[in-house]
Order: C-alpha cells, then structure tokens, then sequence
C-alpha cells in the first residue's frame, strides 16, 4: 500500500462523505441533530491535507522521472503519454490535485451544486474509464458478453473500505481541531 493509494482513497471517500454530507444538509429534520459545520471542517481539512501529500508525492515522483530519464521506465512512461490514452495518466493526478486544493475556497464549500460535481470528480477514475472504453471496443462482439459478471459485492466492499478510511482520517483531525480549542 502506497501513499499514492491511501489519498487516493481519500479523495474517493470524500466524494461518498460528500454527497452524504449533501443529502444530510438538506434534510430539515437531521440538520440540527449533529454539529455538520465540524464535521464538513474535518473533512475538508482531511481533503486538502490528502491533495497536499498527493502534490508533493507527484511532483517528487516527476523529479525523479525526469533525473533519470534515460532508464527504460521514463521511456516507457515517455512512449505512453504520447499515445493514445495518455490523457489518462495525468489527467487523473491533475484532477485530484486541483480538485481537493480548489476546496480551500470558502465559496466552493459553501455552494452545494460545486461540491456536488466536484466530490463526483474526485470519485471518478480516468484509468478504469479508459480500460472499460478498449474492453467495449475490442470486445463489443455477442460471444463475449457473458465472459465478465461483475460481483457487485466487491464494488460495495471497496466503496466501504474507502469510505472508512477516508472517515478515520477524518476523525482524527476533528478531534485535533477540536482538541486545540479548548
């Protein structure tokens, strides 16, 4: 497990949290039974500490891609961001960054239709779209339909897990912010 992974499951649990978090704002009756403004002030700091580890990470790993780019894997690496789908690979690491820093504007996290789309971003993976998007077009042939059945259970297990992780971290920093005021 890498440290690319674990705020990768940040960003994702933060768009479960989110449009958990959504829901829970406009239903009248809940609103006042739990103190959301703490809880939305953990969570966008667990966000924006992700994006931040995820920043430097990125930018250290291009550092290094760069130094040492007359090995085999820069060129390889090299090679795939000019083909095709290369869009791919950077598009998601952009994305996460800008999408997790552009929450330390008040304004993004005071509009419900911007946290909608942006924690849906978050959600998204651009690889796993480009591999369904060749699979279909490669495979789109009846005599393959039935050779992938997706076990739906496994889909709520990683949803969960990233769900609970993403909260964890969230919990801590709610309880040194709120540790720190008294």
């Amino acid at each position: 497990m890498s440290l690319y992974q674990i705020t990768q499951w940040c960003f994702f649990g933060f768009g479960v949290y989110n449009l958990i978090y959504l829901l829970w704002k406009h239903i009248s009756y809940l609103k006042n039974k739990i103190n959301l403004q703490a809880i939305d002030k953990a969570a966008t700091a667990t966000l924006i500490l992700a994006g931040s580890i995820y920043t430097l990470t990125f930018v250290t790993d291009w550092i290094f891609i760069f130094i040492h780019s007359e090995s085999e894997e820069s060129q390889h690496l090299f090679s795939r961001l000019k083909g095709p789908y290369g869009f791919s690979l950077y598009t998601q690491q952009l994305s996460y960054i800008f999408f997790s820093l552009i929450f330390l504007l008040k304004f993004v996290r005071k509009i419900s239709l911007l946290r909608l789309i942006f924690g849906c971003i978050l959600m998204l993976n651009f690889e796993r779209i480009v591999i369904i998007t060749t699979s279909i077009h490669r495979d789109y042939l009846p005599s393959s339909w039935t050779m992938y059945q997706p076990f739906w259970g496994a889909f709520i297990i990683d949803w969960l897990l990233k769900f609970i992780i993403f909260c964890s971290f969230t919990t801590v920093i709610y309880f040194i912010q709120n540790r720190t005021k008294k």
